[in-house]
């Protein structure tokens, strides 16, 4: 039985159930899945007995015996020579256990009384072995001994514990011994303090979140089974998908999907069934509602066997590969489960084309009404041939697609183009599509799709254009030269093109430019378009213009497309839209996991990397974690960076915490000075540092020639922007209680939570009543886990003679399907998603999300997902 290396983790409730037969006599069965930790539980309770003092004798199930020692005699016999010399009655044993192996044969086994005396000279062997002491019996995998009942029967008459192992599902023998068990003691998946125990141990870092949520989406059940998650662990660092940034393990290309390790043992009743089980997970894996009714209909299609077919589903069924619902929907356990298989057996679309083309060909629809037909035409894409008389069926049946399924909608659209002729129609159907992928979210197969209509004559080329660039700018890759040539053959460059190039060149681009360059998508297909600059949003437009200057296209582009516009889940542009907006919210561990996703992105934007690593810099920083925050901030080289201000700003905050002032206003007056301030978030942001600091610091001199500057910037610039820095500084500097107040408002306007805190924390030192104001700013500290603002907040609370109660975490008012709900939140995920992830139906996700709206105090998905609500502090490694 195979000994852990490290620390055990979790099963206490297990381990103490196994411990309370500890002094008597008793069978004991462990029984748990493949993988759950039977053996893993049982050397534990070895050792502890062990250090009892009691002489515990392992067995193997899976230990090498002749076939037709049925009861495993010889490899209890071997497990006792192990351990003579600690067992008691020398001379008596040795007699007895002589006598155990000349009975041992497979002559004794052939008949009754030659088993009875085999089994009465067993019992006789650890009679005498547990004369002088106690000796336990540890049998691991119990199963897989042809008849372990008799044998563990007669060693429990004879007085020592008895533990044995088993998996779930045994039936015959074992449902035998299960029954004679006089405890049964069942190993479900672990809770979530116990996996992020073993996933500690298992990656020898603090875990990324992003690689946590990974693993939970992909091995969906599977996520709480021990063996499966060390074993994936494993095959990912084989892959070279494993690797440390920054201090923390972190998953490469997170969006790929991750496929079970092989040899699990869902593979092998993969295996067990051949080339049918294998097509059968990967038409379950494909989500196209595949049920037991089209197993006719695939056996027709492929020419096997419709009995063999049946029997294959069982068999996977029974082994827990394939769940079937009561409608006969059938699906796999695990999204990992279907990885696996596709990346041995390769793309199910050969298997949809050669059903659509059986029943294409057949005048026979038992069975299969216009959806099944028409669902196998979509999931072919491009293997079935073109045939413009399915483009009716195909549009036909997305009516009855639900609305929420945007994929299956895409893959009907996307087929309806592809048969259709060429016309009028094919053109309206284009357009649909690429609003249905821009709606979605799916930059990708926006980005195949136009280089797909590249190929034909490009009659709006305007059009084609800014989906093409819409596309290439969320993926990090520049428009492909198919597309350029098609657009740019009437003699000009389309604004939007233009503005993709020059952005991939770090060229500069205007705010400006964004509005007409996009515009011609709204000709093209229904996409409307919002003024971002009309009255009715201009209380927004400071927060637009800021994620422009930062390089955060996803908030740009939300103002300009207006809600058509699907905001991105993967790719470079959305990861680093994550920084941002988490740093902006109370989710700085999410923020910090993004920055890392960013590291490892090869199409990731070079300038927003840089700003990513300041965010995480200046994050860490206040978190407490100095050498991290050192280790980001060197990470952007004072002499590439693009963000001088904005860097200058992360240093002169690290310069003032390591007692420094000095040098800290000093080199915070050099950027002001050196004519950098063209960097309107950076120059904003420093300016304020260097107030807080000179005041703080008792600098007074200092802070009111700080104040006299923001007050020119004002009167010089006139922009939003400046009259929040000139209201903030002043409430500081002043001692205004009234100027801080109306800077609270504004900053409160834009929603950035960590310099709502800085500008309660300033109205509460001045304020005649700074309960409510410090109250606020110890909160948000509390739920960013910035540790040295929720201290600065505190000796400012103690200077007012303010106390404030701290409430209990939030997270522990939350149960963990709520937990999870938060975070596929976080991840973009729609409610259908969330619904089958958690394995829930849409209606009850969405009373949970009224329920968590009440408790985090906001109304939308991204006020929710920027809340701290559910939040938990991001591991601290060495």
């Amino acid at each position: 039985m195979g000994r852990q290396r490290i620390e055990f983790v979790g099963r206490q409730e297990e381990l103490a159930a196994l411990r309370s037969h500890r002094h008597g006599r008793a069978l004991v069965v462990l029984r748990g899945q493949a993988g759950s930790g039977r053996s893993t539980v049982l050397a534990q309770v070895c050792r502890e007995l062990t250090s009892h003092g009691a002489v515990a004798l392992e067995v193997s199930g899976t230990a090498e015996r002749p076939e037709w020692d049925q009861f495993g005699v010889r490899a209890i016999l071997n497990a006792i020579r192990e351990r003579f010399e600690d067992l008691g009655d020398g001379a008596g044993l040795t007699d007895a256990m002589d006598t155990l192996s000349q009975l041992c044969t497979e002559a004794a086994y052939r008949s009754p009384w030659g088993r009875f005396r085999l089994l009465n000279a067993l019992s006789i062997v650890f009679a005498k072995a547990g004369a002088d002491g106690q000796v336990v019996l540890v049998v691991d995998d119990a199963d897989r001994l042809s008849q372990p009942v008799p044998a563990l029967a007669a060693v429990r008459r004879a007085g020592p514990l008895v533990l044995a192992s088993c998996a779930v599902g045994a039936d015959g023998e074992l449902a035998e011994l299960c029954e004679l068990a006089d405890q049964l003691v069942e190993l479900g998946p672990l809770s979530g303090e116990e996996l992020a125990g073993v996933l500690r141990q298992t990656a020898g870092a603090p875990v990324d979140d992003l690689l946590r949520h990974a693993l939970r989406e992909n091995l969906g059940p599977l996520y709480g089974n021990p063996g499966t998650l060390v074993s994936t662990m494993a095959d990912l660092r084989r892959r070279s998908r494993l690797v440390t940034v920054h201090g923390h393990l972190c998953l490469r290309d997170p969006r790929k999907p991750i496929a079970l390790p092989a040899g699990h043992p869902l593979l092998r009743e993969v295996d067990a069934c051949g080339t049918l089980g294998r097509e059968l997970v990967l038409l379950a894996a494909a989500g196209a509602d595949f049920g037991v009714d089209e197993i006719p209909i695939l056996a027709s299609a492929t020419g096997r066997s419709q009995l063999d077919y049946g029997r294959a589903v069982d068999q996977l069924v029974l082994g827990g590969v394939l769940e079937a619902d009561v409608a006969g929907r059938l699906t796999v356990s695990c999204p990992a489960l279907g990885a696996a298989v596709s990346e041995h057996d390769g793309d199910v679309t050969k298997l949809h084309e050669q059903i659509a083309t059986y029943l294409l060909g057949t005048s026979v629809r038992s069975g299969s009404g216009p959806s099944v037909l028409a669902g196998h035409i979509a999931a072919a894409g491009r293997a079935l041939p073109s045939r413009p008389a399915l483009v009716n069926r195909l549009r036909d049946d997305e009516r009855l697609v639900p609305l929420a399924d945007t994929a299956r909608h895409a893959a009907h659209r996307y087929a309806a183009w592809r048969h259709a002729g060429e016309g009028e129609r094919r053109r309206r159907m284009a357009a649909d599509h690429v609003s249905l992928l821009i709606h979605s979210a799916d930059y990708a197969q926006l980005a195949e799709f136009t280089g797909e209509l590249a190929k034909g004559v490009a009659e709006r080329p305007e059009e084609l254009a800014a989906a093409a660039a819409l596309a290439a700018l969320h993926l990090g890759q520049p428009v492909t030269g198919a597309v350029r040539t098609a657009v740019t053959g009437h003699g000009r460059v389309p604004a939007a093109l233009e503005f993709a190039d020059r952005w991939f060149a770090g060229a500069p681009v205007r705010l400006d430019d964004v509005e007409p360059a996009f515009a011609p998508l709204r000709h093209w297909s229904a996409l409307p378009t919002t003024e971002w600059r009309t009255p009715r949003r201009r209380e927004h437009s400071l927060n637009i213009e800021h994620a422009f200057a930062m390089r955060d296209l996803v908030a740009v582009f939300e103002s300009v497309l207006g809600p058509h516009y699907g905001s991105p889940v993967s790719g470079p542009l959305a990861v680093y839209h994550r920084v941002r907006t988490a740093y902006a919210g109370e989710d700085w561990a999410a923020a910090l996991s993004a920055a890392r996703e960013l590291e490892l992105d090869p199409c990731a934007d070079e300038v927003a990397r840089q700003s990513a690593r300041l965010h995480a810099a200046e994050m860490c920083h206040w978190r407490g974690e100095d050498r991290r925050s050192a280790a980001w901030l060197a990470a952007v080289s004072e002499e590439d960076c693009v963000f001088p201000v904005l860097r200058r700003w992360v240093d002169i905050g690290r310069r003032f915490h390591a007692g420094d002032v000095t040098g800290a206003l000093r080199a915070g007056w050099s950027s002001c000075d050196s004519g950098q301030s063209h960097d309107a978030v950076g120059s904003s942001r420093l300016l304020r540092r260097m107030a807080e600091i000179a005041v703080d610091s008792g600098e007074l001199l200092q802070a009111r020639r700080i104040r006299d500057e923001a007050v020119r910037r004002y009167a010089r610039q006139r922009t939003p922007d400046t009259l929040e820095t000139m209201l903030y500084v002043r409430g500081i500097v002043d001692a205004d209680s009234v100027q801080a107040q109306a800077a609270e408002r504004l900053i409160r306007g834009r929603g950035n939570r960590f310099e709502l805190s800085l500008v309660c924390q300033a109205v509460g030192r001045t304020s005649a009543q700074p309960r409510r104001w410090l109250r606020e700013a110890f909160e948000i500290a509390k739920g960013i886990g910035a540790a040295r603002l929720t201290a600065r907040v505190k000796r400012t609370m103690e200077d007012r003679g303010v106390v404030v109660s701290v409430p209990r975490g939030r997270r522990d008012q939350l149960s963990e399907t709520q937990l999870r709900i938060i975070e596929l939140i976080r991840l973009g995920r729609t409610n259908r998603q969330i619904a089958l992830a958690v394995r829930i139906s849409e209606k009850t996700v969405e009373k949970h999300l009224t329920r968590l709206f009440a408790k985090a105090g906001c109304r939308t998905r991204h006020g929710l997902a920027t809340s701290g609500l559910g939040g938990r502090p991001e591991s601290l490694g060495a």
